[in-house]
């Protein structure tokens, strides 16, 4: 086995039991225990100022106060419109390494800007402004469970900002992810129903699977079946769901890839892609596109 997927494997064999956490599906939200904290009530203390003005939108820095009370720094792309317009809103995030800046998911950002929706693009813990001068990550970046639940939380309140504004349509609200931002994207959906549409892009469970059957049954018993997204992506179903995975993925193996899909249900879309993990050889914004059309579909014209 690689390091890399050494490093995968053991964020999720180390992480706590949260099954006694579990309740009821997400569609009982005062009911709902989530594995993660939330803390709706507590101030934001939101400031923004504005990054650059484009034709179509306006890029704004935001920051506002995370789970652990510490400020979370976010990138929010505003499209110009007409006064008195809620709009659809999405939350977006990247893959391990990367931050609210990074090339490829600042592309999204402006994509999804382009056709009206509202973006918003978090600085995870331990990434962009938020990384640690001596950070003690895998090779992958990827964190200890604390701090996977760290992700959700902050994820948490990234909607209650959202939430907070007159502009947006709190029942057109969805999340994408890509990679890394899929993987903790998912157990972060599953418990939060102001979620209404969710896009997975190259992301995967049932990590532990990797191991023989007797060897996974003893992590998944010491704990760790129940921190796998895997175990958490049924919940949110009935709500639209899109993956889009690849056949020659270097970090996301096919089968953690199938293994997600099936746990979803029959009702997910799932696209199955001819290139790697970074998409290379094929239009990236035609990719991007069509996950902009799904969204598009279950957020804006299935509300009309």
């Amino acid at each position: 086995m690689s390091l890399a997927l050494t490093a995968l494997v053991t964020i999720f064999v180390s992480m706590p039991d949260l099954t006694a956490l579990q309740g009821k599906a997400p569609d009982s939200p005062p009911e709902v225990k989530r594995p993660y904290e939330t803390a709706p009530a507590k101030p934001l203390d939101a400031k923004s100022e504005v990054v650059t003005e484009a034709d179509d939108h306006t890029q704004y820095r935001v920051e506002f106060n995370g789970i652990k009370g510490d400020r979370v720094p976010a990138f929010l792309y505003l499209p110009k419109r007409k006064a008195n317009t809620a709009l659809p809103a999405i939350l977006l995030q990247y893959g391990s390494g990367g931050n609210r800046k990074t090339d490829y998911i600042v592309a999204i950002g402006k994509q999804f800007v382009a056709r009206g929706f509202i973006v918003l693009t978090i600085d995870s813990p331990n990434c962009g402004e938020r990384r640690d001068k001596d950070p003690k990550t895998s090779p992958l970046g990827m964190l200890s469970a604390e701090q996977v639940m760290h992700y959700c939380g902050d994820y948490s309140r990234a909607i209650d900002y959202l939430s907070s504004r007159k502009d947006i349509d709190k029942d057109r609200i969805g999340y994408v992810g890509v990679s890394w931002g899929a993987i903790t994207g998912i157990t972060y959906c599953a418990y939060d129903p102001r979620i209404k549409a969710v896009g997975s892009m190259v992301g995967g469970g049932n990590f532990v699977g990797l191991w023989s059957p007797r060897i996974a049954d003893k992590i998944a018993k010491e704990g760790s079946k129940s921190s796998d997204p895997v175990y958490h992506v049924a919940r949110i179903a009935p709500r639209p769901l899109m993956f889009v995975n690849v056949t020659k993925d270097q970090m996301i193996w096919k089968s953690w890839a199938e293994s997600l899909h099936k746990a979803a249900g029959p009702g997910a879309k799932v696209v199955w892609l001819e290139t790697d993990h970074f998409f290379r050889g094929l239009d990236r914004a035609a990719i991007c596109g069509s996950v902009i059309d799904f969204m598009e579909l279950h957020l804006v014209k299935a509300k009309k």
